[in-house]
């Protein structure tokens, strides 16, 4: 991207920006993260707060920094590297584009998360290698299955529904192993992954930790009851929506004209969350899962809250502030999430996220938060909005900006402070300091390099 030298100082490091006074292993490493996330712009002479250092350069530096470029990453990318002059200085400016396959340094792979790069773990890599041949794991077949592991009840009440939604008619009169195989959900006369977690007889057979596990909580360590759902996928998402509307309390809004009239039948039930949101909470776990994890999926119903654990990280392509808007669906289980789809479990591809908080917005209970700081899982929590202002009630109207800023992206610094509360540098001080011994926040660092991260429950 196209950078406004005057307006750097200050200017805080991002996703897709990092600041380097050299050009080191460091900066190697972050070509090979904004490689596998969304690309980046990596600015070289510049300190971290911003102000620039400059770089002393020869008549052959463009091509040393390329040389180094395509020595140490695997597969080559196409990299633009250019030198600019800003009052007297000179700094290099280094574009990385997105790269459609995993991108390694020196053998290994690295992922761009906020202001860091992070290794990635198998889960990672293989996604973004499965996903560059267009495929899934999912789409693999299960070579030790045969359609004996398939509930024939459970394809053909999918075909029905197929056909109901009308968004892929089926035939119910040919056999129902060569619908699945157009649908490719079967392949080579073998059952796909997909296939055996949608319609297996036995799923925890092939998947043992393939299933929700759901719990009311008073306090993290005291569990008032818990059960667990293991069958095929579409039976799991059902139970779980039972087990709530089982434990949920549930108010009714009759109208004067209603009452008059005793039309019980126009009256509007308003469940203590939106149960719309919490399915959608459920689908998005089901769906982006990884199914090869040794945990299950974890449900957790406090008093004031939900806690949605899923095994699984995002796409490196994608991150926590992504799914706060529109953003291109990028499901770990294609066939999986596609089977929902078309069942019209899913409205369309990539809005999961967005649906959840517009129906929490319509009933006045703030954002979800989207937890994306473990490497192994990913965490959505639902709150009342009782627990909100409670939680807020001793701070001023700064700092609750703050905190919704830390609940989408996990961390602040004091330039990004000042610019969304307008605040001076002194009054971000201050009122960083007071949420800090508030736990709220966590300082870490010191000087240019502070930010303050959320509080883990």
């Amino acid at each position: 991207m196209e950078f406004d030298l005057s307006k750097l100082s200050g200017h805080s490091e991002s996703e897709s920006l990092e600041l380097k006074e050299s050009f080191s292993n460091e900066a190697l490493e972050t070509i090979g993260a904004f490689a596998n996330a969304k690309g980046g712009t990596i600015i070289v002479g510049v300190r971290n707060n911003g102000s620039i250092s400059g770089i002393t350069t020869g008549g052959n530096t463009l091509e040393e920094w390329a040389q180094k470029i395509q020595h140490k990453l695997q597969p080559r990318i196409l990299t633009s590297i250019s030198l600019k002059e800003h009052d007297g200085k000179t700094v290099g400016i280094i574009n990385v584009p997105h790269s459609d396959v995993p991108v390694s340094v020196d053998g290994r792979f690295y992922k761009r998360v906020g202001r860091t790069n992070q290794l990635m773990n198998h889960h990672e890599i293989m996604y973004l290698a499965l996903n560059s041949s267009n495929t899934s794991w999912d789409k693999q077949i299960e070579v030790s299955a045969s359609f004996e592991d398939l509930d024939e009840k459970q394809v053909l009440a999918f075909f029905r529904k197929l056909n109901q939604t009308g968004r892929r008619a089926v035939s119910i009169d040919e056999p129902w192993q060569d619908t699945l195989e157009k649908l490719e959900l079967v392949a080579d006369g073998k059952p796909t992954r997909a296939a055996i977690l949608l319609f297996g007889k036995k799923v925890r057979r092939y998947f043992p930790s393939a299933y929700l596990k759901v719990g009311r909580f008073k306090t993290p360590t005291v569990i008032i009851d818990d059960n667990e759902f293991d069958g095929p996928l579409f039976d799991q998402l059902e139970e779980a929506m039972n087990w709530f509307k089982a434990r949920l309390s549930l108010k009714f809004d009759i109208t004067s004209s209603a009452l008059q009239a005793t039309n019980l039948s126009s009256r509007k039930e308003e469940w203590e969350y939106p149960l719309s949101a919490l399915r959608e909470g459920i689908l998005n776990a089901i769906c982006h899962r990884d199914y090869k994890a040794g945990t299950d999926t974890s449900i957790q119903l406090y008093d004031d809250h939900v806690v949605i654990w899923n095994a699984g990280t995002l796409p490196p392509v994608l991150t926590a502030s992504d799914l706060t808007k529109t953003h291109k669906s990028v499901p770990y289980n294609k066939l999986i999430a596609q089977a929902f789809f078309l069942t019209g479990d899913i409205e369309k591809w990539g809005s999961g996220t967005t649906r959840i908080i517009e129906e929490l917005q319509k009933r006045g209970l703030p954002e979800p938060e989207f937890d994306t700081s473990s490497p192994h899982f990913f965490k959505l929590t639902i709150r009342k909005k009782i627990a909100v202002e409670r939680e807020l009630e001793s701070l001023n109207a700064r700092q609750i900006k703050a905190i919704e800023h830390l609940k989408k992206h996990g961390q602040i610094t004091s330039a990004e402070y000042q610019e969304i509360t307008k605040a001076s540098k002194a009054t971000a001080h201050r009122d960083l300091v007071d949420l800090a011994q508030k736990g709220k926040v966590s300082k870490q660092g010191a000087g240019y390099s502070t930010v303050y991260r959320a509080v883990q429950e």
